[in-house]
């Protein structure tokens, strides 16, 4: 088959078609699927590239975390699924999950099924940005119904997903975009208040809304630009959960104490085997629910895998999820 590999780190371009064997679904637990598309997420940009140095990849190494197709086949002792079930995989370790290919071979844990109601791109476009959005809320903060929640940066995938399952858990949900077709987006999910976080004086605009009392909960996507300004913004208690980030800001560490915050990360790889059995429950009550629905935005075939990982780092994300077309 011919898949996407890299033999080395480094930009896009050291992405290229590969012809490698069809793996065999011959051990326990082990579930081969066709893949019909693939999904395109940061994390594999970050393993291929080199700005991320503490992050090793075992060489040649094949993207990707997310996919959605059908069942090839079944290894021993595998009841969940048959051959022919419509599903979708997300790949649990930090590493190079290997499904821009015409075949995965994934663990029953990774696999779910995918409901009739759901379209393949949209099965391939919810894994890691679902699961991450899932741990964030609910591992990380704790959130409960009733609170205040606002995402910095809620147009993007992972955005888009804490959105939905904020509105559906009872969360009052704030969120700021920087495209009107992100802030559009935002409107129409029913958000309580949108903001433009690229207009002058937009935070102001949130303090105003929150007064005194501050906003419990805040998803941050990119914290080396507004870690400082989250924790102004948070209530007594507060916490701010990081998704994204990169570079440095400076903080006040004294607001964090007066306020007795907690500022925490999410490492989505690094979910117990119980914390991956929990989230995936949410995610497939909110399948069977129908409220989660991801945004899609541009497909392309596998051989331009490189093209997809260019134009994924030269946006912000905010139009929505990218997808490799395998078959």
């Amino acid at each position: 088959m011919e898949c996407v590999r890299y033999d080395t780190r480094g930009p896009p371009s050291v992405l290229s078609l590969n012809s490698v064997p069809i793996p065999k679904a011959d051990k326990p637990g082990q579930v081969l699927i066709k893949v019909h598309y693939a999904g395109v997420n940061p994390v594999d940009t970050h393993l291929r590239g080199t700005h991320h140095p503490r992050l090793t990849v075992d060489l040649p190494a094949t993207p990707g975390k997310d996919a959605a197709g059908t069942v090839e086949n079944v290894g021993p002792e595998v009841t969940q699924f048959k051959v022919g079930d419509r599903v979708f995989v997300s790949n649990h370790s930090f590493r190079s999950g290997g499904t821009y290919a015409p075949y995965h071979l994934a663990h029953e844990d990774e696999v779910h099924h995918l409901p009739e109601s759901y379209t393949l791109q949209e099965g391939a476009s919810l894994g890691s940005p679902y699961f991450t959005a899932i741990r964030a809320l609910f591992i990380a903060a704790k959130a409960k119904k009733g609170e205040s929640l606002l995402i910095h940066g809620a147009s993007g995938a992972v955005g888009t997903a804490c959105v939905q399952l904020g509105i559906a858990h009872g969360l009052k949900v704030y969120g700021t975009a920087g495209t009107e077709g992100g802030i559009q987006r935002l409107k129409t999910a029913g958000v309580a208040g949108v903001y433009n976080h690229r207009a002058t004086g937009y935070i102001e605009n949130i303090k105003q809304e929150f007064g005194v009392r501050g906003v419990n909960i805040i998803i941050e996507m990119a914290a080396g630009h507004n870690l400082q300004k989250d924790i102004e913004l948070l209530s007594r208690k507060g916490r701010i959960v990081i998704v994204g980030g990169t570079g440095s800001v400076s903080i006040t560490p004294a607001l964090i104490l007066a306020k007795e915050a907690i500022v925490t990360g999410v490492k989505l790889a690094d979910s117990t085997k119980e914390e991956w059995s929990e989230m995936s429950k949410v995610l497939t009550d909110g399948l069977k629910a129908g409220y989660l629905r991801p945004t899609l935005h541009k497909e392309y075939p596998l051989r331009e895998a490189e093209k997809a990982h260019h134009d994924l780092e030269n946006t912000d994300g905010s139009q929505g999820k990218l997808l490799l077309k395998v078959i």
